[in-house]
């Protein structure tokens, strides 16, 4: 399992949320190094009284500002967007937090949502009974890619009522999980970073919150648990910790960050936190942490993310996928400017129209073009380039999960593949796309994939490559990956004769009896019947569609 030996930073792509502190790494490009302890609970319950709150969540609660402008301060919870502080179990911190997040987004979207299931997440991030996924058990630390991989994969959130949290059980493998029960899909995801903190305050007064770790000490929480502030100058041990940011209060008062370590940060102003440790201050729960914190929001635990697109999920829609872990590295070993990464997909034939194409990127700034690409005479995707359907393009403009919105796009056959096609032209970033690979951690596997030959390829130039036999002929490796390319399909048929509902080839006075008898729910209308029931097009069978064949049956 010889991999290129070079050195690339861990912070490029996967860090512990719970954990640790972290080093660069030599040989295997997807080993990773930790060191410290991993997890962190709550060490007191203890409510502290209102009259040692040193502040609270910020007043100024406005709307999304149009323009540049933000307001000082700003606070989801005020505005009702979240949910009831949480209590985590074990070193789950991570799964609190990305649900939190999830949940936040949906209220600020405005769609009904309510407590969802930490044990189906933690149970489903678990080692499955082939030895693969997450090598993990449910008492082990995590990362915040698992939860990235757990949502845009539509294996959850999964609400409380639907997957009880009393199910946590060690005993049970992750594929053992019900993986059906999701109720909304993530689409598209922003990562975000400590350098841009507008950036970061836009993304919770638009999608309500964002996920963040922050390494966490004892000394530097205020005693009354209020405050917390880890200077640059800090050298002691401390814990990763992960949590959700949902508001911020640029007056915050500097002097109010009272913890043991005795330095003060410089400036007024803070994030407010939403934890996942219980009601244990007079703030419920949450806290407030500097602006000029050391490791939140920084490289040392990444990605910190928002959730910027979410798919209702229901019968009429279907997302097609070859892994379900999500981008657990990026695929950035090939330095060129462009490339192009195909995954070959089995379609389901009951839902024929692409309406989304979902990738994973870090090569922001770049340039991208999404194909529909037919099959060979050797089932595998075409290389000549005259014979594909451009189904979209655009502008990576931040790093993440990218959702393109493609017109509808009937697909011909069961079998093809979509190609994206990255190019950093004008830029200083290399062509990548994430990837599900293999991970260790001091020579253990923390993951390992479930990637075959047939799934994904790389195109350089005129040729294409399955992306397995460029692992072992590259990398002399034999797990290799698989490329975090997903299609969001739905349903739609199309018209053989408008207006006629009972498909005898004509349209007559029977037809509109028979959508008559639709609307009062005696018989229902299948597929192509419902579709030539709709004679106005406006997407819906009403009473409207008899009208029009009653008129037209008139005139003629």
């Amino acid at each position: 399992m010889k991999r290129l030996n070079f050195k690339k930073a861990v912070c490029a792509f996967l860090i512990a949320a719970l954990t640790f502190s972290i080093s660069g790494i030599a040989a295997s490009a997807a080993e990773i190094s930790l060191g410290s302890s991993i997890g962190e609970e709550s060490d007191d319950t203890e409510k502290l009284s209102e009259e040692e709150t040193p502040g609270e969540p910020g007043e100024n609660n406005e709307e999304a500002p149009e323009g540049n402008e933000l307001p000082e301060s700003y606070s989801s919870r005020e505005l009702g967007y979240v949910t009831s502080v949480k209590t985590q179990k074990f070193n789950s911190c991570w799964v609190y937090a990305a649900l939190a997040v999830l949940e936040s987004t949906l209220l600020r979207m405005g769609y009904v949502t309510e407590d969802m299931s930490a044990s189906h997440m933690n149970m489903w991030a678990t080692e499955r009974n082939d030895s693969k996924g997450w090598i993990r058990d449910i008492y082990s630390e995590g990362y915040p890619v698992i939860s990235l991989g757990y949502l845009t994969s539509w294996q959850g959130g999964v609400f409380k009522s639907d997957y009880s949290d009393d199910l946590l059980d060690e005993n049970v493998k992750g594929d053992e999980v019900p993986a059906d029960l999701a109720r909304y899909g993530v689409t598209s995801v922003r990562y975000l970073n400590k350098s841009n903190p507008d950036e970061v305050k836009r993304c919770i007064m638009n999608y309500g919150g964002a996920y963040s770790s922050y390494a966490h000490s004892s000394t530097c929480l205020s005693p009354s648990k209020l405050s917390y502030f880890m200077p640059e100058s800090y050298s002691e041990s401390y814990v990763g910790h992960s949590i959700e940011i949902v508001g911020w209060n640029d007056n915050y008062p500097r002097t109010s960050f009272t913890g043991a370590i005795g330095e003060r940060p410089k400036n007024d102003g803070a994030w407010l936190i939403k934890n996942s440790w219980g009601d244990n201050n007079s703030l419920g729960g949450y806290f407030w942490i500097s602006y000029e914190d050391a490791y939140l929001l920084s490289k040392k635990f990444t990605p910190s993310f928002a959730i910027e697109g979410v798919e209702e999920i229901n019968d009429s829609v279907k997302l097609i996928q070859n892994e379900i872990y999500g981008a657990t590295y990026d695929f950035g070993y090939v330095k060129k400017e462009k490339l192009t990464y195909i995954n070959r997909f089995s379609f389901d034939r009951d839902f024929n129209v692409i309406d989304k194409v979902v990738f994973q990127t870090k090569a922001q700034g770049a340039s991208y073009s999404i194909y529909f690409v037919p099959d060979d005479e050797n089932s595998a995707p075409d290389a000549d380039e005259s014979r594909w359907t451009k189904l979209y393009e655009g502008v990576a403009d931040h790093q993440g999960y990218f959702c393109a919105d493609v017109d509808d796009f009937v697909y011909p056959d069961e079998t093809g593949s979509i190609a994206v096609t990255i190019d950093t032209a004008g830029t200083e970033e290399t062509s990548s796309i994430g990837v599900g690979e293999w991970l260790t951690v001091s020579g253990k596997p923390v993951f390992l994939n479930e990637s075959v030959h047939g799934q994904s390829y790389i195109k350089d130039g005129d040729s294409i490559q399955d992306l397995m036999d460029w692992y072992k002929e590259n990398n002399d490796d034999e797990i290799g990956g698989t490329f975090v390319i997903k299609a969001v399909t739905k349903q739609r048929f199309f018209p053989t004769l408008l207006g006629d509902a009972n498909l005898d080839g004509k349209v007559d006075i029977q037809d509109v009896t028979e959508i008559q008898r639709h609307l009062s729910e005696h018989i229902t209308l299948e597929k192509t019947a419902a579709a030539n029931a709709d004679y106005n097009q406006d997407g819906v069978i009403s009473i409207e569609d008899c009208t029009c064949i009653q008129v037209v049956l008139a005139e003629l």
